[in-house]
This record gives C-alpha cells, structure tokens and sequence, in this order.
C-alpha cells in the first residue's frame, strides 16, 4: 500500500504540468477536428465522414501520451518497457479499437456526430439556400457508402501492416488513420442498425402492449416496482463503481503491452497452429492477446487490490462531481447565452486538474498489478513488433517450432523493435 502511495505521488510531482498539457492539447484538438469535420461536411459528407474519426483519434493520442507520460514513475511497469515512437505509435495502434468501444458505449461517440451533423446541416442549408443538399449535411446513414469506406479502410491497413517492412516510416501514420477510419465506420454502422432496430420494435403492437402489461403490474403490485427501481439503481452503482475503472484500468494495459508470462491454454493452441491458416489466426491472435492480458489485469491483481483501486477511483470521481458543482455554484446564475459560451469552458476547466488525478490511480493500480508476481501479467517492450499479414503469398509461411520457442523469438524480436 505505501509503495503504491508513493507511486502515486511520484507520479503527479513529476508530470503534472505535462499531462495537463497533453489533456488540453488532446480537447483542442478534437474540438478543432469536429468543427472542420462538420464545415467540409455540411460541403460534403464523405469528405466530412473522413475527417471525423480523427477527432476521436485525437482524444486517444492524448491519452496514450498521458500515460506514457507516467511511466517512467511505474517501479514495475517502466523497467519492462521502451519509450520512443515506435512504442507510442504501437501503444496507439493497439488502443485504437478498445477505445472506440469505450468511446461508443460512453456516448461520446454519438455526441461528436450530433455535432458534427448540426454544423453541417447548418453550413449545407446556408449554401444551398435551403433546397436540394445532395450529397451534404453530415446525416450518416446505413448505406453502401459507408461499408465501402470501411472496407476500403480495412483492406488498405491490412496492406501496409503486410508490407510495413519495405514501406518508410511516415507510413505508420496512415495506418494509425486507417486503423481509426474503418474502426470509427465500424461502429458508426452497428451503432445506426441497432438504432434502426429499436425504432422498428418500438413501433410494434407488442412493444405497446408490454409497456401497457408493465404499467398495469406496477400500478397494482407496488411492490414490483419498487423492486425494478432497486434493481435499476444496483446496476447503476455497479457500473459506476465497477465497470467504469474496470474498462480505464483495461485500457491502461493495451496502451502499455500487457502481455501473459504464460498463455493461457485456448490462446496456446491458436498460437500452435501451422501454416496459412495459423498465420492468418496469429495476426488476431496479436490484437487478442493484447486484449485478453489488459483484461486479464483486471482480476489477476486480486479483489482486495481491485476493491482499492475501485475506491480510490470512486473517492475521484467524487471529488470530480464536487468539484463541478463548487465551480458552477461559485459562478451562480447566468443567462442561456453565458452558458452557451462558457459551459464548456467550465467543464474542461474541472478536467484539467481532474484527469491527471484519474491517470496517476489508474497508473498506479496497473503498476500494482504488474508487480504482483501472483498476477502472471508482464508489459511487452514498446518496440513495433512485425505484424503479419492476412495476405499471405506461396513460401511466405515459415514453419513454427514449438509454442515456447515461438513465444520467446517473438519477445527477443519485440525487445529490439522488431
């Protein structure tokens, strides 16, 4: 517990002025990405759609470079890892589709949409004068269009992830834009179908038939609804208090190369596999074993490790809100102009002192969690690590020794940077 303390303190002492300059250089970005987005948008669609994942894009680069930041102040985490660009372009590579997810499931991905098509909307209708907009005002809709520019997207990464060797570096880049294109499409689309789908149940005779049933049992049996409100407010407080740090605790793990010391059996016979198909399933299985050891991380700390983290992270959000509602009760009331205005000012004022604080507990709880020997979790070198292709021509594929000779060439490769 004092070693965590003292990580934690080390950890704001040394980079509070940076990581608050990463997370206000990550909001300007993004706001400035979501406004040009929506004015070629409101041209243009397309053109728009293009543009908008790069907000995203920029919110992540900002937390990954929050905490890579930190790691130099992680005992246990630091001395496994490399700093460089080659660890931040790979430490953002990996995180790009886990944090889309999170993005998503937060509803911040909706909202930069809806902000996006109200900007566009307003620009195409002031240049079109209010009559056909054609292929402008940002309205995204499940079409051919968008699953083109997904698997345009897709097949182009999977290109330059088989040809990365021969291509120069600058092309990390585009893959890094690529990765987050077709991930944004990704989710844009699921996001517009079940839309879709809710819309379509909500008009069915049987949806309103069940809220009619609903409404009749709580009105006659008190009881019932009292007992669905108690269940409502219990998911909301597991959420809160479990989910949430659970999911920034993951993503902690991808962006620093959580990796299994051991596999574990599942992922070991998908590694043993030989040749084309085994190639193909090793290029997922990188992306998989990412994942599974940052959620791995989770719970191998052990529950009485979580249950600190999750107090510390709870006691922080706390602190949070309080401080919200302090800064806007000190300003008092104001017309809807000021808020318009200044609200968001406000809000990112609140986040400027806030994050930091949420990125040394998380920090410091995943290094926690790397230095218990018990945990089975390591942190890969930051060094790009060759990717294999989905595209694999005749005499590409190499046979594979065992699965622990495998796994240690692949480490000796990745600690060089590959």
């Amino acid at each position: 517990m004092r070693q965590a303390l003292r990580t934690f303190g080390r950890i704001l002492a040394r980079h509070w002025p940076a990581l608050m300059a990463w997370y206000l250089g990550g909001e300007a970005l993004h706001q400035a990405l979501v406004q040009l987005a929506g004015f070629v948008g409101g041209h243009t669609t397309l053109g728009g759609l293009l543009l908008l994942p790069l907000a995203v894009a920029a919110r992540l680069v900002s937390y990954v470079a929050m905490y890579l930041t930190v790691r130099p102040s992680m005992p246990h985490a630091a001395e496994r890892t490399r700093s460089g660009i080659e660890g931040f372009v790979r430490s953002t590579l990996v995180a790009i589709l886990p944090f889309f997810a999170f993005y998503a499931a937060w509803g911040m991905l909706d909202r930069d949409q809806k902000e996006f098509f109200i900007i566009a909307s307003a620009v195409a209708f002031r240049e079109s004068g209010f009559t056909d907009l054609g292929d402008r005002g940002g309205l995204i809709s499940v079409g051919l269009l968008p699953v083109f520019v997904l698997v345009v997207a897709l097949l182009g990464r999977l290109l330059l992830a088989r040809f990365r060797e021969r291509l120069p570096e600058w092309t990390l880049a585009f893959a890094v834009y690529l990765e987050a294109l077709w991930t944004f499409m990704l989710f844009t689309l699921v996001a517009q179908w079940w839309a879709d789908v809710r819309e379509w149940l909500a008009g069915r005779a049987f949806a309103s038939w069940l809220d009619e049933f609903g409404d009749g049992v709580a009105a006659s049996i008190p009881a019932i609804a009292t007992i669905w409100e108690a269940i409502l407010w219990l998911v909301g407080i597991v959420v809160a208090a479990v989910i949430v740090p659970a999911a920034w605790l993951a993503v902690a793990g991808i962006i620093y190369g959580a990796d299994f010391a051991t596999l574990p059996p599942l992922l070991q016979r998908m590694e043993a596999r030989r040749g084309a198909t085994g190639t193909l399933s090793r290029t997922l299985l990188r992306q998989l074993e990412d994942v599974g050891a940052a959620l791995a991380a989770i719970w191998r700390g052990g529950p009485l490790l979580f249950g600190i983290f999750a107090a510390a992270y709870a006691l922080w959000a706390l602190a949070e809100r309080a401080g919200t509602r302090g800064l806007l009760e000190a300003i008092g009331g104001q017309d809807g102009d000021f808020w318009s205005a200044f609200f968001p000012l406000i809000l990112v004022a609140v986040a400027v002192i806030a994050e930091p604080l949420r990125v040394a507990v998380v920090a410091t709880a995943f290094d926690a969690v790397v230095g218990r020997p018990a945990a089975g979790i390591n942190v890969r070198a930051s060094g790009l690590h060759p990717e294999p292709g989905l595209f694999v021509a005749g005499g590409d594929v190499e046979p594979e020794g065992a699965v622990g000779v495998l796994r240690e060439q692949e480490h000796r490769e990745d600690a060089v940077g590959g």
